[in-house]
């Protein structure tokens, strides 16, 4: 018998956390943040404790596996966003068990502990993508690579002796990528003829009646852009997710055909860029600049401010951060003035959490204020949508299906579609909220 309980993640967009376990040995995947909760307990105190950000919803409460912490062998972590990542900090040492991410994750991570000055005291294992690492006698973890907008993002097969539970979270079919590999669908397929006992799915876009386009299409509608109107003596300020290292990949190809100089500004930018180039799997040093420091930030941005026809400026801030650049930009507080005609390019979309939503729409405001020239959407998701999600099902031919990554409108959503392809709600389709578990044989 294998148990799943679903700790995070099961009843918002974000806070992932799940905990799995067969024959007393269990496994933690993901420990993320919830952005708009952990934001607030953030503007209230600096430095809050565990129990403070668990009350508050801003981490994953694991106060339900107190009776089973000693159970667990390992934390696995499918990919370096923060929602899967950013309660580590806070939540991994109380587990005396390993760490396993792909070497791109760990590498954010540690540069996140790095940043905020925390020291991660489980041991790291890097597992590649598409590899397999033998955890106990009955557990196997297997990573098979798969597209997302974040490299070395993975979906996890946990192997038991009972059957395999599959983790699905995040992921999409991105058929030509403009950074690393294509999503292994050949070992997916495979995993039809092997006992996948249960499909752990993400859902966030499992509403959207479509199938997601790959990010060669975010890179031509950002060309479409820059290289299809007028911006000669214009400022041009981009903002994406800082993690995104394909859209700032596609932004220096376009600022070159511009002539343009890229500056990339921000901490957050600069904490994903280091992890990458650490890794050798970029080298955006060579063709950008970047800087990281405050301090720095404004002396390059007064520079840039007298030739802003020589430059495009890349900044964190798209979700409207109060304290990233590109609201403090459009606060005036940095020596860089925004004026009438100036590009401000939104290459994201707006994470779907009420408090995030109303700094994007102030953000919006302020810089409509400007008279600037507002370009939003322009951008592909990271999330598979609706039809994706059928496919991947199909694929691996799962007995049992767990949305998850969602509110319950869209694990309902994903809920609906499997009881399309045939699945039974209650039956092989099970939405859990958060704290719940379910035995699966």
């Amino acid at each position: 018998m294998i148990k799943i309980r679903a700790i995070g993640g099961y009843e918002e967009v974000g806070r992932n956390m799940t905990y799995i376990e067969s024959d007393d040995e269990g496994i933690i995947i993901d420990m993320g943040l919830y952005l708009d909760r952990y934001l607030a307990v953030i503007d209230k105190k600096e430095h809050p404790t565990e129990n403070e950000l668990i009350d508050e919803g801003g981490i994953p409460n694991d106060r339900v596996l107190a009776e089973t912490k000693k159970n667990v062998k390992a934390i696995i972590l499918g990919h370096g966003h923060l929602d899967h990542i950013g309660a580590v900090r806070w939540l991994a040492s109380k587990y005396s068990c390993p760490i396993i991410g792909s070497p791109y994750t760990l590498e954010v991570l540690e540069q996140i502990a790095k940043d905020n000055k925390f020291k991660i005291k489980n041991k790291l294992v890097r597992l590649n993508p598409n590899s397999i690492y033998q955890l106990t006698d009955n557990i196997k973890i297997e990573f098979i690579n798969v597209t997302h907008s974040i490299p070395q993002t993975v979906i996890v097969n946990v192997q038991t002796p009972y059957g395999s539970i599959v983790y699905a979270s995040d992921y999409k079919f991105d058929n030509n990528p403009i950074l690393g590999k294509k999503t292994n669908k050949k070992r997916l397929k495979q995993l039809a003829q092997e006992n996948i006992v249960g499909l752990i799915i993400d859902s966030t876009r499992a509403e959207e009646e479509k199938k997601t386009f790959s990010e060669a299409v975010a890179k031509d509608m950002l060309r479409d852009v820059l290289l299809g109107t007028e911006n000669k003596g214009h400022g041009i300020i981009f903002s994406t997710f800082s993690s995104h290292l394909a859209r700032l990949k596609s932004v220096i190809d376009i600022g070159e055909e511009l002539n343009r100089k890229v500056v990339f500004l921000g901490r957050s930018l600069n904490k994903y860029i280091t992890a990458g180039e650490n890794l050798d799997l970029i080298n955006f040093s060579e063709r950008a600049e970047i800087i990281g420091f405050a301090s720095k930030a404004r002396k390059r941005l007064r520079e840039i401010n007298k030739e802003r026809e020589k430059y495009l400026i890349a900044v964190t801030g798209n979700q409207g951060e109060p304290n990233a650049m590109l609201p403090r930009l459009a606060r005036d507080e940095l020596p860089f003035t925004i004026l009438p005609g100036d590009f401000i390019i939104f290459s994201c979309n707006t994470i779907p959490t009420p408090e995030i939503q109303a700094n994007r729409r102030l953000l919006e405001k302020k810089l409509k204020n400007k008279k600037a020239r507002i370009f939003k959407d322009i951008h592909v998701s990271g999330h598979g949508a609706r039809e994706d999600h059928r496919d991947l099902i199909k694929m691996i031919a799962p007995k049992h299906i767990i949305p998850a990554h969602g509110d319950m409108q869209k694990l309902s959503a994903l809920a609906e579609l499997a009881t399309e392809i045939g699945f039974k709600l209650g039956e092989t389709v099970h939405i859990l909220q958060n704290g719940q578990e379910i035995n699966l044989e």
